[in-house]
């Protein structure tokens, strides 16, 4: 096994780094500095051709999407612990919730971002903060609804977590938290006490 990770702090890799620290896998993470402009350079675009992050290497096979390296990783490395099988009663929960993460979330709360953190204001355009906030809104409301009092998405925590979270702390960061319900909140802070998590947030360049 030679797996390695290129991780920027703050982008989708923190996904990958938390699932190897929950998983209990040993893999080289190479931690650089996120410039956007890098990104579209040669050299990393020899890496990922997308220039996007993540861009993971198990010895020659390359992976670049996120929630499916975790998959990847949990599956072909940790005999499938955070995940669930088909023959679980819940295995179709986690599926939804593993790719609500991502596929659910991940356009309205990146649009939303763009609309009130990375563009400039001169570039931003009013009707899209107010339908990405409202879509964005619609997500963290049925997110809301579906959580308990206490425990994870599952009742035992899993890498649906792991995708779901990451897109809360988006949310978060951006100072758009206040559109998260108390439940989500309350989720989000268990999930971001595991001490999987502060070892990945810890990391930098």
């Amino acid at each position: 096994m030679s797996l390695k990770l290129i991780h920027f702090p703050l982008t989708r890799s923190l996904r990958v780094v938390w699932a190897l620290n929950e998983l209990g896998l040993d893999a080289e993470v190479e931690t650089r500095p996120f410039d956007r402009a890098k990104l579209k350079e040669p050299e990393y675009l020899a890496l990922n051709p997308l220039g996007k992050t993540p861009v993971f290497f198990d010895g020659g096979k390359r992976m670049i999407e996120s929630t499916a390296i975790m998959e990847y990783l949990a599956n072909k490395y940790a005999d499938g612990r955070l995940t669930r099988q088909p023959s679980d009663e819940d295995y179709g929960d986690y599926l939804q919730w593993l790719h609500f993460g991502e596929a659910g979330m991940g356009g309205y709360v990146g649009m939303l971002i763009g609309q009130t953190a990375l563009l400039p204001e001169d570039q931003r355009i009013p009707a899209m903060k107010v339908w990405s906030e409202n879509e964005t809104k619609n997500c963290l409301n049925f997110l809301e609804q579906s959580l308990g009092d206490d425990g994870y998405l599952l009742g035992e925590f899993s890498l649906a977590d792991i995708a779901v979270v990451y897109m809360l702390f988006l949310v978060k960061v951006t100072r758009n938290g206040g559109l998260m319900g108390e439940k989500t909140n309350a989720y989000f802070k268990r999930a971001t006490e595991r001490e999987a998590w502060k070892k990945a947030t810890a990391l930098e360049p």
